[in-house]
């Protein structure tokens, strides 16, 4: 029973040790499921503890949710921070000028990009175009390729690519490449600059200076050639090093001086400066430029005489040299052949110079045009005139009326060919002292009718001007086109006003640079003449073509105007400048170099010599048109003179040995077959070296005296001449006769 009664006891005693010490670890498991079915990390145990073990549990587990807790917190502020600073990055990275794409490595997937990069590569919506980053790559091994040095490197920089664009087009590319961590994944994060320009400019300038490059590989070969064969440091150089005594001889000069001037290093040693030189000089220049440069300069260029006596290009440094007592030693330094340089930069003024004439030229075609388109015009109104005088003539009416508008229509033709010859800068001028402000003046006498009533005038004009040495015709015709072309920039239909300036100004270079005029002018005193309104204005299109032959806003055959203004401008040693814009109006100003001249006295003025001169000329016609020897025959005769005809030079020099006594001038035409104007002169003066003989062409003067040497003609005839030319030509011969009596 006692032995009942303690095992009874002691299973009571046991089952109420196991709830007190079971309880707490119940519950702490049921707290451990709730926490993690409602992923709740704040909920505690707080129960009694039987023991410090299941304290210590108890504590534990507290511990532990508290970490958890705080650890998801953590995770939490980081995630919001990492979306701040991802949406910083995109923000950022939308507003740079760069183009930028962030791209995953595996499959080339955009995930980002900036509006920069879709406007280089033409692409507006390209998440809906499966924009894909591989199809840019203009050969797919560069991905490859990029990819490898990017898994080696980790990031690289400026790797320049050829890429496509989404139409095909092709663009060049520097790229620079890094990984980084975007929305949760590894990516590709990239970064370029569309360097197109720059390479099309570098194989631009690899065509042009192909040859350069050939010459100066070949040169750098035959250098290295020889400087393999050099024992020491200053033989090894390219340059070559010199030492000069005070009084201008050669001390010594590295090896190198034989390929420079082919002399041995022994032979150059005591040779003087003058013997070196070109001109035999010395060189003067640099030694000034030592004055000036306080003992020293630095790539002076000169030349050299080479030993074989061709001279050769070279860039000079040198410093002056003291001994020990302060005292001027010599000159020591360098010198490098720049021959190869010196002429490529020439080649490429040379370049320069014939693809402005190339320019030029390519207007010819449309120029072409406008002239047949001009002279059709013109030829129609000749021939018409001359059917109905040939008409009227058999009927018996009168045909004064029909031959002025001849008349008229051969000089419109002649002006057609002056308008021409003044665009090609090759125009015939009569200069004398022209007064601007005169000009206008009289120049809006004529046209003041023609310019409609909505437009007021202002002028601006200097009462005290001198005059410039130019051809007033052509001045006139400068006035008119620049006054008639601002009146149609503002039609008959709005309010508008032209200002008129003409004034003395002291133009600098600055002043006088133009991009319409290729030669430089000197500073000086220029006359400046403006002319300003505030029509239609024009774009940059219209400015870049408004000087090329024919071209206009208008209708086709118009345009010559201009050209023809331009190259008036540029005979007479000026500047134009215009200024324009689109709704704002233009401004043409033209510069012409101020003259002292007084006006000249032509031949014109004394007319009155020949109508009261009665002795009666005989003058030989040399030319091989038939239509002009009968023209100019016939007009001679009027004139009072006889005429004798020749078709040729040889048959010209006929015609004088069986008529030379009683010949008073010879017409010679520039031209011809068998015998051209330049030998029948040579022949006609050894036979009679003071025959006064007159030169006619339809070139300008300028182009033809250009062809004789020695022998020179009396004067200058351009065809087409007309009776009163003729008349002046015969004045000059009286005038002669009386000067010579």
């Amino acid at each position: 029973m006692v032995m009942g009664v303690c095992l009874l006891l002691g299973l009571l005693l046991a089952y109420r040790l196991q709830k007190r010490i079971a309880s707490p670890i119940s519950a702490l498991a049921g707290l451990m499921r709730q926490v993690g079915l409602n992923q709740d990390y704040s909920l505690r145990a707080d129960g009694p503890a039987y023991n410090s073990e299941t304290q210590e549990l108890l504590q534990g587990f507290n511990q532990m949710t508290g970490k958890i807790q705080q650890s998801f917190e953590t995770i939490e502020q980081n995630q919001l921070r990492l979306k701040e600073s991802e949406e910083r990055f995109r923000n950022i990275v939308e507003l740079a000028p760069v183009p930028v794409i962030v791209t995953r490595p595996d499959n080339g997937q955009v995930l980002f990009y900036n509006q920069s990069a879709a406007r280089l590569f033409d692409v507006d919506e390209l998440g809906q175009l499966k924009f894909n980053a591989v199809d840019f790559y203009r050969h797919r091994e560069d991905r490859q390729m990029l990819m490898e040095k990017l898994k080696k490197q980790g990031e690289f920089y400026g790797q320049e690519l050829e890429m496509l664009k989404p139409g095909g087009e092709t663009l060049w590319i520097s790229l620079s490449m890094s990984t980084m961590d975007f929305e949760g994944e590894q990516v590709l994060f990239s970064a370029f600059v569309d360097i197109t320009e720059q390479k099309n400019v570098e194989q631009t300038l690899a065509r042009n200076n192909q040859l350069l490059e050939q010459r100066v590989l070949n040169r750098t070969e035959e250098l290295q050639a020889a400087k393999d064969e050099l024992q020491s440091t200053l033989d090894n150089m390219l340059d070559t090093y010199y030492r000069i005594r005070a009084d201008g001889t050669v001390k010594w000069a590295s090896a190198s001086v034989y390929t420079l001037l082919g002399y041995q290093p022994s032979e150059l040693a005591g040779l003087s400066l003058q013997e070196l030189s070109v001109d035999g000089q010395g060189f003067p220049e640099l030694a000034a430029a030592l004055e000036q440069g306080d003992g020293a300069v630095i790539n002076q260029k000169a030349q050299l005489k080479h030993k074989l006596g061709h001279a050769i290009w070279v860039s000079i440094s040198a410093h002056l040299i003291a001994d020990e007592h302060s005292e001027l030693a010599g000159v020591e330094g360098v010198v490098r052949d720049i021959t190869l340089l010196v002429q490529a930069a020439e080649q490429k003024q040379e370049m320069e110079t014939k693809m402005v004439h190339v320019q030029r030229l390519e207007s010819l075609g449309v120029l072409a045009g406008g002239i047949a388109h001009d002279f059709n015009n013109i030829l129609a109104g000749i021939m018409g005139n001359a059917e109905l005088a040939e008409m009227n003539t058999q009927e018996g009416l009168p045909v004064e009326s029909e031959l002025k508008n001849i008349l008229s229509g051969s000089s419109r033709a002649a002006d057609l060919c002056r308008q021409m010859l003044a665009y090609s800068g090759q125009g015939v001028f009569l200069r004398t002292g022209v007064n601007m402000t005169l000009l206008v003046e009289e120049a809006l006498q004529l046209i003041d009718v023609s310019i409609p009533k909505n437009i007021s005038l202002n002028l601006e004009m200097s009462s005290e001007l001198p005059n410039v040495y130019a051809d007033k015709t052509q001045m006139q015709q400068i006035i008119m086109n620049l006054i008639t072309n601002a009146a149609e920039s503002i039609g008959d239909e709005k309010q508008g006003s032209i200002t008129i300036v003409t004034r003395l100004i002291q133009a600098g270079k600055k002043d006088l640079e133009s991009k319409f005029i290729e030669h430089r002018l000197k500073p000086g005193a220029y006359v400046l003449f403006e002319v300003v309104d505030n029509g239609c204005g024009m774009d940059s299109h219209t400015m870049a073509k408004m000087f090329d032959p024919f071209f206009t806003t208008k209708f086709t055959g118009r345009g010559l105007g201009m050209s023809a203004v331009l190259g008036i401008v540029r005979s007479h040693d000026g500047s134009i400048q215009v200024s324009s814009k689109p709704g704002q109006g233009s401004q043409f100003k033209v510069l012409l170099p101020a003259s002292n001249r007084e006006p000249a006295i032509h031949a014109e003025n004394n007319t009155e010599v020949m109508l009261h001169h009665e002795a009666e000329h005989t003058v030989l016609l040399i030319d091989d048109e038939v239509m002009v020897r009968t023209v100019v025959e016939r007009l001679l005769k009027k004139l009072g003179c006889k005429v004798l005809l020749a078709a040729d030079g040889e048959q010209g020099l006929e015609v004088y040995k069986q008529h030379g006594k009683e010949i008073d001038l010879v017409l010679l035409d520039m031209t011809m077959p068998r015998m051209g104007g330049k030998e029948t002169l040579s022949r006609l003066r050894a036979l009679d070296a003071l025959l006064p003989v007159f030169i006619c062409s339809g070139y300008s003067n300028d182009s033809v005296s250009g062809q004789f040497d020695e022998v020179q003609p009396t004067g200058f005839l351009q065809k087409p001449f007309s009776l009163r030319s003729l008349q002046d030509v015969l004045v000059v011969l009286a005038l002669n006769n009386q000067a010579d009596r």
